[in-house]
């Protein structure tokens, strides 16, 4: 026999024995339920007009079983029909979102920028519609950011410094220079903004001047991360989120973060000398050995945020809320200031 005949055979033989049973049914049931009326039952009936009469209607209660019998199953067919076209939609569209996204998974690879974006959004839209491939999109998405935005060569891990300590200015916008991973960390932003059961690795890569502005990047691991002169906040009161998200060892000198949500982040060891965090919330974050050297951070709210070894010479914290903050001896704060 050949492989793969057996299913064949054996569906034609499950066929064989449902149509012989149904057949069965509509012969033997009726006649079960409704016998015909015997010669002993019909005796006492002294007119041969009435026990003709007696017979036919028993005749007729047979043949409504049978047709009550007939509507079920049909309606069985009907409901397997319905099953079976259903089974063949889900089919079909798990193939076509298979298709979808092996071509865009060929689109990001590709060496055209503006095929790659395209890829990148069709990776999006793929995200909405199919949810048990959101988390392979979104591994898909950090492994392109990796791949495309890497630190320069000579990285090397801590304690060993990084290769671009100083921010250099006229470095352009990452929508600019590299505007197929400023696509993939927008389209990261939103696809990891109900998702807190995963958390997506991308350390170790050069964001400098990158736009957050109103984004979200929740259970997001950016440790080792160069975000010097980022920009996230400051229009219209809208935020970027950053909560639960490793930041450690990330470069952050002269970003912009006003009023962007840091809560329960990773930012040890971290370097925001310069940055703006007016307003921003830095509850129960990890600062501890993070350069804060002249950072602004007026009106934050570090309520129980870890302080520890953490440098604020210069910093400006002018109605900062500093409730239960963890702090020791190791915390360098602002000549003059008390906490």
């Amino acid at each position: 026999m050949i492989k793969g005949q057996r299913p064949r055979w054996l569906a034609w033989a499950v066929l064989a024995f449902a149509t012989f049973a149904a057949f069965a049914c509509l012969v033997f049931v009726p006649v079960w339920l409704q016998p015909p009326l015997s010669e002993k039952e019909l005796s006492g009936v002294p007119d041969a007009e009435t026990r003709v009469t007696l017979q036919q209607a028993q005749t007729q209660l047979q043949n409504n079983i049978r047709s009550t019998l007939l509507q079920g199953f049909a309606g069985v067919l009907l409901l397997t029909g319905a099953v079976a076209t259903w089974r063949q939609v889900q089919i079909s569209r798990e193939g076509q979102i298979t298709e979808r996204l092996t071509r865009a998974i060929d689109q990001i690879g590709n060496d055209k920028v503006d095929i790659r974006i395209g890829g990148i959004y069709a990776l999006e839209r793929l995200a909405k519609d199919s949810a048990t491939d959101r988390l392979a999109i979104g591994e898909i998405l950090a492994a392109f950011i990796r791949a495309h935005a890497p630190w320069p060569a000579g990285y090397k891990s801590h304690p060993e410094p990084h290769p671009t300590s100083d921010v250099d200015d006229a470095i352009p916008w990452l929508r600019d220079r590299l505007p197929d991973v400023q696509s993939a960390v927008v389209v990261l932003g939103r696809h990891t903004r109900d998702r807190r059961d995963f958390r997506l690795a991308v350390r170790r890569v050069d964001l400098r001047r990158t736009n957050f502005n109103r984004g979200t990047l929740i259970n997001v691991d950016l440790s080792d991360a160069n975000l010097a002169s980022c920009w996230a906040g400051r229009v219209r009161w809208e935020s970027c989120r950053f909560d639960n998200t490793d930041l450690r060892k990330s470069v952050l000198i002269h970003a912009i973060l006003d009023r962007s949500d840091f809560t329960r982040a990773h930012l040890g060891e971290a370097d925001l000398e310069g940055a703006t965090l007016r307003e921003a919330n830095l509850s129960e974050a990890s600062l501890r050995g993070t350069s804060l050297r002249n950072a602004d951070l007026c009106d934050a709210k570090l309520t129980r945020a870890d302080l520890r070894g953490a440098d604020l010479t210069g910093a400006r914290l002018a109605g900062a809320e500093l409730i239960d903050v963890q702090a020791d001896e190791t915390t360098t704060w602002p000549v003059g200031f008390t906490p």
